[in-house]
């Protein structure tokens, strides 16, 4: 199969439970035949339901046995499972598509699907967790350096980072990062909310090294500190859709989990 998608699910209220199920059908929708991997963190079985009009048909769930991995944990399951396809469209659960996006036609082993320049927030934790890669010196050197463009500021402008480490990746141009870094070995580094935002600097300095033509195009749909509508909430999004205003492509609602 070309490509197919893993949606990283967790459910901690009812509302939570409505993305999930909302996003899938939207994905049924768009591409009925495509074969979708739910990934489980650590949902609340109080809260977790599939709605009864859900289509089940070439979907699998796997229950993740390294809970709080979050946005690790598609990459895991993919490096273990080369079979499901050859390339994955790696998504939130709070990511909502409303429009069929062409990813057979891409060409690239690596597209984010949003950017965000890379900013040292949180350093000291950044480096804790690259430190956990092997042959990390040069991540740890671009990590840490600081370049100063003509107007005397700062700036990190040889790799951008990978917002929510969602991305649309080649299965062999992941099993070379396996293969060099060892990624797989940061389940023991990454546990929280925390580690997970460095983890989407990491990852998007990794894509940008083995891959350092991604500086000419750097996401599919752009920096998300400039098209992201930041706070628009589950609720404010069904008020849009139930009113049918205009809705973008692909919307992203923020909960904080």
């Amino acid at each position: 199969m070309k490509f197919g998608f893993i949606v990283t699910r967790h459910v901690n209220s009812i509302k939570t439970n409505k993305y999930w199920n909302h996003g899938v059908k939207l994905l049924r929708m768009f591409y009925p035949l495509v074969k979708i991997i739910i990934i489980d963190d650590g949902s609340d079985d109080r809260f977790l339901k599939a709605d009864e009009d859900l289509n089940y048909s070439n979907i699998e769930i796997i229950q993740s046995e390294y809970v709080g991995r979050g946005e690790l944990l598609p990459y895991i399951y993919f490096l273990r499972n080369p079979q499901w396809f050859e390339n994955a469209v790696i998504l939130h659960d709070s990511v909502f598509i409303h429009k069929r996006i062409a990813f057979e036609k891409i060409k690239n082993p690596i597209t984010p699907l949003w950017f965000f320049p890379y900013d040292k927030e949180n350093i000291h934790n950044i480096l804790r967790i690259c430190s956990g890669l092997k042959n990390n010196y040069t991540l740890m050197h671009k990590l840490t350096q600081t370049q100063t463009n003509i107007l005397g500021m700062n700036s990190y402008s040889d790799f951008v980072c990978c917002f929510g480490a969602q991305s649309f990746i080649n299965y062999d141009f992941l099993k070379k990062i396996e293969d060099k870094y060892n990624i797989s070995n940061l389940v023991y580094y990454v546990k929280n909310r925390m580690d997970r935002c460095a983890l989407e600097r990491i990852m998007g300095l990794l894509f940008t090294i083995e891959y350092p033509a991604l500086m000419n195009y750097k996401s599919l749909l752009g920096n998300i500190q400039v098209v992201g509508n930041w706070g628009y909430s589950f609720e404010k999004y069904q008020t849009h859709l139930y009113n049918k205003k205009r809705i973008k492509p692909i919307v992203k609602v923020w909960t904080g989990r």
